[in-house]
Formats: structure tokens, sequence, C-alpha cells
């Protein structure tokens, strides 16, 4: 049996997971971010380091850096928070309520003080489904996102199991709700009184949530097809790839649901596009997830052990047929998975989920052992030392830049050209401001729709394609 499991595939998997444990997360020295700060006006540096002289600021650096990560990774647990309310309102296993629609999430006029106001009121289904996932955190069972749900309410100091804690767990859902419900929202990207900058930076004061969905995939499959088009990218060239932020699929409003067990998706469709495209190398092909939250790392760990004993990793792929899909992004969704796995039954569909269709393949084993995650920042951390040889070809980095304000934002820029081989690839979806001499180029973009007509749902995404000069 286990010889059975060596294959060439699964060895390279097995030494090169050795080379990247052998390498180290290191912050940004200050050297890369001093060209930063002399192109960048003081007023988008952060507020520790204004008005401090060029020495004084290089002595803060190494400080600054290590408190800016702990900051950072402190959003990952308001991330968390925004997560299990996505699961309240959008969860069908722990309820037999419906699915709650972005409209009836959104404040009503309300008359304060003799004016009218906006504000939130919890509407008659949103308190019924309060009510249910009040007795479901209290008794979780083996459901893995109630349970994980209860350990972020136990975290509050909320005990589910009396009375008095269930009044508090009531009153906090209530209450962050009206927060989640009331962040800013994408569609302030296409007001034309919004300022670049705020654009660009939009969810720089939101938790960092890790929840995830398919669209992205096809998106970046489609920005792949035109590099490859326009000859940036050769045939069978990809060796190295890493994904900044793969995230889970916990409860995703538009896609995602909780019937079917936690996953990871980006990294096996970014697998299944360089395959399908002909990009990929044929045997050594590996990915390096770059995250800073434990669960993503601990499930793709997880994952890899169940691999290493020859098991698959079953990815579900549901589709809301109520959504007016582009017939490209419904072809993308019939085929996703075909190169890396098999199709095989797919798992039952509750009642309440609405008008879903739902497609599960089984991922093969030596395709998870070349997903390799590490634990870092990308805004002040990379991986080093990194030998020519296991530099990037390719990182994609999408809505990840978007949550942090432009100085953070081009740290992450420095810390990923760093790692990008030259003439390798960065893709995002969210634009990069371009300094004087920076990192990385611009080369083009591709405008990527998802949906026809009238409908909820983003109307589709620009991945932009950056060159390390």
């Amino acid at each position: 049996m286990m010889q059975k499991l060596f294959t060439p595939l699964v060895l390279a998997a097995i030494f090169a997971t050795a080379n990247l444990l052998s390498q180290g997360a290191a912050n940004i020295p200050y050297s890369d971010a001093e060209p930063i700060l002399l192109n960048l006006q003081e007023q988008l540096w952060p507020a520790e380091l204004q008005g401090k002289t060029p020495r004084a600021t290089e002595d803060a650096w190494v400080d600054w850096a290590s408190r800016r990560d702990a900051t950072i990774r402190a959003r990952v647990v308001t991330g968390d928070e925004d997560s299990i309310i996505h699961l309240l309102q959008f969860g069908t296993t722990f309820t037999k309520q419906p699915r709650i629609t972005e409209q009836q999430l959104a404040g009503v006029a309300v008359r304060q003080a003799g004016s009218l106001t906006t504000a939130f009121v919890p509407s008659p289904l949103l308190l019924a489904r309060i009510e249910d996932f009040v007795a479901a955190v209290a008794s979780p069972g083996t459901n893995e996102r109630l349970q994980f749900a209860r350990r972020v309410i136990d975290r509050q100091g909320i005990d589910p199991t009396n009375e008095e804690g269930r009044n508090r767990l009531r009153r906090y859902l209530e209450d962050r709700t009206a927060v989640v419900g009331s962040a800013p929202h994408s569609s302030t990207l296409q007001d034309p009184a919004t300022g670049l900058a705020d654009q660009l930076t939009i969810f720089r004061d939101r938790g960092l949530a890790s929840d995830t969905a398919l669209w992205i995939g096809f998106a970046i499959e489609q920005a792949l097809d035109a590099i490859k088009a326009s000859g940036k990218i050769k045939p069978g060239a990809i060796r190295r790839v890493a994904i900044v932020g793969p995230g889970l699929d916990f409860t995703d409003k538009q896609e995602g649901h909780d019937f079917y067990p936690q996953q990871t998706i980006q990294p096996f469709a970014l697998v299944d596009s360089l395959s399908r495209l002909g990009l990929a190398a044929s045997i050594d092909l590996q990915v390096t997830a770059l995250d800073l939250s434990p669960r993503v790392i601990q499930h793709l760990e997880a994952a890899r052990m169940r691999a290493g004993s020859g098991n698959p990793y079953a990815l579900v792929l549901p589709r809301n047929l109520d959504q007016p899909w582009t017939p490209e992004l419904v072809k993308y969704w019939q085929g996703v998975g075909g190169r890396i796995g098999a199709e095989t039954k797919g798992v039952a569909l509750p009642p309440n989920a609405g008008r879903v269709a739902s497609r599960s393949v089984l991922v093969r084993p030596p395709v998870v052992l070349s997903i390799h995650p590490r634990d870092i920042n990308i805004v002040v951390q990379r991986i080093e030392p990194l030998a020519d040889a296991e530099q990037f070809d390719l990182i994609v980095a999408t809505n990840i830049l978007i949550y942090y304000d432009v100085f953070e934002q081009l740290l992450a820029v420095a810390n990923m050209a760093a790692m990008l081989r030259p003439g390798g690839m960065l893709l995002s979806n969210d634009r990069i401001f371009e300094l004087p001499g920076g990192p990385v180029a611009s080369i083009g973009r591709t405008d990527v729709p998802y949906m026809e007509g009238p409908g909820s749902g983003p109307r589709g995404d620009r991945i932009e394609w950056y060159q390390r000069r």
C-alpha cells in the first residue's frame, strides 16, 4: 500500500515540503520599506512613523513591523465573528428557515427625534434564525461550523447553556449582524463620490474573514488564458505558484452553503486551470498557500495528512440557480476539477437551501500533496531564504489587498515581488498603487463578467496583470 503511494508526484511533493520547511518567515527589511516611504506622501504613512527623521524611522522599523503583525493578526479574530454571522444568515443545517437575502438585511427608515434616519431593525426571519442558532450553538454536536461558532461565542464570555447566556447571545448576534450589515459594500467602488484611495482600501477597517467562493477561480482562469495568448507565459512554464489568502468556504453569502464540510477552493481551482491551459509543468508543479488564519493552515495540513494516507479531497461546488450566470461561467462550473480529480455522487441538498445545483469532485491525493500551507502575514512577512530555483513563477492575490491601507498594500507588494522570479507574474483583482521604480509593473488586465441581465451578486471582476521588474 505504501509503495503504491510513492509515485513520482508524491515523492516530488515530499521533497518540496522538506525544502519549504527549511525556509522561514522573515519580516520585511527596512531597505525594502525605505523606497516606499520616500515616494509615498507622509500622510499615508503609519501615524507612528510620521514626523520622524530617516534614522529614527529606521530605528523604529523592526518594532513597528512586529506590532503591525500582531495588529493585523488580531483582525482574524474579528473576521471569525463576521463568519459566524454569515453562518447565522445563510446556513441551512441548523434551521428550517430560508436563507436571508441582502435586501432583508438592509436598514429601514425610522423616525428618531422628529426626523427620518436609517437604522437596523431585525426582521422576523432574522429573529427566527437567531433562536434556532442559539439552540444549535448550545449543543453543536459534530457540526464543525457550529463547533467553531461555539468557540467564537465562548471568547465573548457568553455561556449559551443557561438563560442569561442565551439572552446575551441573542443581543450579541443582533448587534453583530447590524455591524456586518452596515460595513462598506463593494458597490461603493462604483460610487463616483468615493475617492480612489478609499476605493482601493475600502475594507481596511474590517475583520479578515476567510470566506471564499468559486467565481474568482473562473476569473483567474480567464486571465491566465489571455496571458497565454499574449505569449507572456509559455506552455509548461509554471512550476512554483503562491496563493495569498486561499481562504475557506465557510458560508459565503453568494454561493457558499453549510450542507457540506468546510473546504478550500482556490488552490485546487488554480491547479486545475494551469493544467487545462497547459501552463503547468507536467510533474513538479507546487503551490504554496500563504495565509495568517490558523483555521486555513490547519485545514490544509489536515488535508495533506489524509492525502499522505491515500485519501482524496472532496470538493463540493454549489451553484445558485437564481443567479443569471454567464454561459462561460456555467461552462467553467460544469468542468472545474476535471483535470485534478473525478466526479462523484453529490451531497444531499437541504429543502431550505433554495434553488441550488451541486457538483462534487474527489481531488487526487498527489494534487493535495502539491499544496503547501505557510503561516505568512503578507503585509510584513515573506519566505526567506528563497533560492533562485524556489522563487515563484506566479503569485495570485485576490480579494486581499483591499483589506489594507495604501502603505500596507505597498509593503505586501514588495514582499510578493521579493518571492517572485525576475519576470514572474502577479495576478490580483485589486488595483495596485505603482510608485516610481516599484518592484512590479502593470502589463495588462482581463475583465471577466459573472452575471448577465438583472440579478443579485457581483457582476464581475477585473484581473490586473503585474510583472516583476
